[in-house]
């Protein structure tokens, strides 16, 4: 059944809140438009039927089907569409050539002003891996997409100079970086360390956790000079070990959103296996950041990433003796501004102000195409 039409369409490959990353940023995002801003959400599923109930107009299709799918969602009337771009989602070699074919007919339509928030780019591996192979291919499929879009958003630097440099795209406006935003809620106001639990925080899937710890065994010196008293992992499977370096790990299991939050935010520190350059499309580092928790990562790196300074917004091996002489408060505040900078009001109210734009000024990016 639809619901009335809306102000913005979303794009996905599937719908699966909790089992989803694409899924578990989207929502958020739809309902800060509409509390924010009285933009109005309904999304197109493109490469799933699983269903779930939201408050949403909801359509299924082919990814073929897209532009008579959000007519169906409009009424016939025009509209606006976000597709959240993620190459796997979307096919299972991660090339989204189908998408970037249905996207390609939405342009010549012309009914629909079209933006697009890049979550992957193209995947990386060793030479003997599909990845390896596949990469070019999936950068020529993310670049014709973002050829068809008005706007173009994405998470980290590395992309968005991906996207500028293979695209070669006419449109006015530059691609945009905004990291994520976090999928378990966001302090309104930070807790100071002096209120914390000498903790590490370890969560999310569970390849995710397991990497974490193999990374953490071999971080005895770092743990010691943490002073951490306990390890929190949340998440399901049982993947967790029962002690690192001789410090217990509490096996939270799997939490609602509210509980994540309350255990990040009670913790001084959150780890985090990822490489320094990909931490801004993280939502795990984003749920550190976003309660003034101390991430903590494994390999120090130089200069700036993404506005991150290794000792100024987040902790490695190299720089955590120096950060504890200076304060922890210091680093949690630097965290927590950071992230202040793309919290999903910032997300929301970017595609708000997208689609207040004049009509003439679509028309005239086209013209120059």
């Amino acid at each position: 059944m639809l619901h009335q039409s809306p102000t913005l369409i979303h794009v996905v490959p599937q719908l699966k809140p909790g089992r989803c990353g694409v899924t578990d940023h989207v929502l958020p995002l739809a309902a800060e438009l509409k509390g924010a801003f009285g933009v109005g959400s309904g999304f197109v599923v493109l490469n799933s039927d699983a269903r779930c109930d939201l408050p949403y107009p909801v359509v299924h299709c082919e990814q073929a089907e897209l532009l008579d799918s959000c007519l169906k969602v409009t009424e016939d009337r025009k509209g606006a569409m976000l597709v959240h771009v993620s190459g796997y989602g979307y096919s299972a070699d991660g090339v989204p050539a189908q998408l970037a074919d249905a996207m390609a007919r939405v342009r010549r339509d012309g009914r629909f002003r079209m933006a697009a928030y890049v979550h992957e780019v193209s995947a990386s591996g060793m030479p003997w891996t599909t990845a390896f192979w596949n990469s070019r291919r999936q950068k020529d499929a993310v670049r014709r997409i973002a050829k068809s879009c008005d706007l173009v958003v994405t998470n980290i630097s590395a992309h968005a100079e991906q996207l500028a440099s293979e695209k070669k795209r006419e449109a006015a406006a530059p691609v945009q970086v905004l990291p994520v935003f976090s999928t378990v809620g966001e302090a309104l106001a930070r807790n100071p360390m002096g209120g914390r639990r000498r903790d590490m925080v370890v969560f999310g899937l569970p390849a995710r956790r397991r990497r974490a710890y193999e990374e953490l065994h071999s971080l005895s010196g770092l743990m010691t000079s943490l002073g951490i008293t306990e390890i929190v992992d949340i998440g399901t499977g049982s993947e967790a070990p029962e002690t690192v370096h001789g410090i217990g790990v509490k096996r939270r299991g799997e939490l609602d959103p509210s509980e994540v939050a309350r255990e990040v935010s009670r913790a001084m520190f959150g780890f985090i296996s990822y490489p320094a350059n990909c931490l801004g499309k993280s939502s795990i580092f984003a749920a550190y950041c976003a309660h003034g928790t101390v991430p903590v990562i494994a390999r120090p790196f130089s200069g700036v990433i993404d506005g991150l300074r290794d000792g100024v917004h987040l902790l490695s091996p190299e720089t955590a003796r120096k950060a504890l002489e200076s304060g922890l408060d210091a680093c949690s505040l630097a965290a927590w501004q950071w992230y202040s900078g793309h919290r999903v009001h910032v997300h929301a109210e970017t595609y708000a102000s997208w689609l207040e734009q004049p009509a003439q000024e679509i028309v005239s990016v086209e013209a120059g195409r």
